[in-house]
């Protein structure tokens, strides 16, 4: 068996980047920039005042003027006015507002006594040249680049693309993604269930995560432990998507047909079991070189542990993130993990005083045990090799999505 790092090198190694496509503002968010986006203009695009009050030329204070003569309003919005008479003049100002032609200082409300058109600045006013002023490309220059390539997209990006012109943005795209559950005691969550049965969870807890990290299109489908019919469904969708992730029949049982059925529609496999717990027994191939399938374990915590250890980051490489990081937490009590394996527990998260993001260990039955992965904010990984990780140990940490 492979080890995890191995699995994540073979599956970044084999997979397919996915094309890139033209999207609307309104439909880039949450998905992967394919291009550099440079500013259309200097940013900001004027010498930009950020406090109410005045605008003076500084010479004049500095002079020794202390009182100045009202001329006209500058507001969010309007064209630059110009300062007439600098060395007694001041400009009513407001934040947003372009900085008056003549002038380069502005002087806040607070530091002022306003008796109509005579405004007189404070004696214990601190005046310096160019103060409250967003001076023009002091942010990026005309051409510099403001958002990279690989980047996942979140709302402040796509308000940077909006400021600097950007109706549409070329970025990953994501390909169609099919869910496919085998077994025969699988049951939609609508129907009644005998104590033989269980409702189909796996594909729904699949299908969210997909959604939630930016992929339009995911349907999910089931099929019984049957070769013929497995093999049937999944060469449809070999036609219709670009990825199939299968949770169920993936082991060595008489009836875990997956493996089988991938291997007689000419999927090439990568890998089968990892060095861990819980989820070993998952499978990795590529169809024609360009369509993945990850097929999970079905138990429904070895099914999550894979896909956001495995299946997601993978996915999201294809699509060109670039700002994927192993994220670090520090265990907050020891953990005992015996089996000569890669173990993955489920954790909270905590904060000490210091600031040190803790994961908490989750007390659970066994590792079937789902119903607790309900509390819990992610998992960490262990690393092969101990018997007691101790509290303060930094492991790795996986959020679920």
């Amino acid at each position: 068996m492979i080890t995890p790092r191995e699995a994540e090198q073979l599956i970044s190694d084999h997979l397919p980047t996915f094309d890139a496509a033209e999207r609307s503002l309104e439909e880039a968010h949450g998905q992967i920039l394919r291009e550099t986006v440079t500013a259309d203009r200097d940013l900001p695009p004027y010498d930009r005042i950020t406090m109410d009050g005045i605008a003076i030329a500084y010479a004049a204070w500095q002079a020794g003027r202390r009182t100045f003569t009202l001329e006209s309003t500058a507001a969010a919005g309007q064209a630059a006015p110009s300062l007439s008479q600098p060395e007694t003049g001041c400009v009513q100002v407001m934040t947003g507002a372009m900085l008056p032609d003549g002038a380069d200082t502005i002087v806040p409300y607070e530091d002022l006594h306003i008796d109509g058109e005579d405004v007189t600045i404070r004696d214990d006013a601190q005046i310096a040249p160019l103060q409250n002023l967003h001076s023009q490309g002091s942010d990026r220059q005309r051409g510099e680049p403001v958002l990279a390539e690989g980047t996942l997209l979140r709302g402040p990006h796509i308000s940077v693309a909006a400021a600097v012109g950007r109706p549409t943005l070329r970025v990953a795209d994501r390909p169609a993604v099919a869910i496919i559950s085998t077994g025969d005691e699988l049951k939609d969550v609508t129907d009644d269930v005998e104590p033989f049965q269980i409702r189909s969870a796996n594909d729904r807890g699949i299908r969210a995560a997909l959604l939630n990290s930016g992929y339009a299109k995911v349907d999910a489908y089931r099929v019984v432990d049957n070769l013929e019919q497995t093999e049937e469904l999944l060469a449809r969708l070999f036609e219709e998507y670009g990825a199939l992730i299968l949770t169920g029949g993936v082991s060595m049982g008489k009836r875990d047909y997956v493996p089988r059925a991938l291997e007689n529609l000419g999927v090439r496999n990568v890998f089968h079991k990892i060095r861990q717990r819980p989820g070993k027994p998952m499978w990795f191939g590529v169809r024609d070189g360009r369509v993945p399938v990850f097929a999970l374990p079905g138990n429904t915590v070895s099914t999550l542990v894979c896909l956001h250890r495995y299946v997601l980051p993978a996915l999201d490489r294809a699509s060109g993130c670039a700002n994927q990081r192993d994220r670090w937490v520090q265990l907050k009590a020891a953990i005992r993990f015996t089996p000569p394996l890669t173990g993955y527990i489920p954790v909270q998260l905590d904060w000490d005083r210091e600031g040190r993001c803790l994961a908490v260990p989750m007390e659970t039955n066994t590792s079937g045990d789902f119903a607790s992965l309900g509390d819990s904010d992610g998992f960490v990984e262990l690393p092969e090799g101990q018997d007691v990780y101790a509290a303060g140990l930094a492991v790795r940490y996986y959020a679920w999505r």
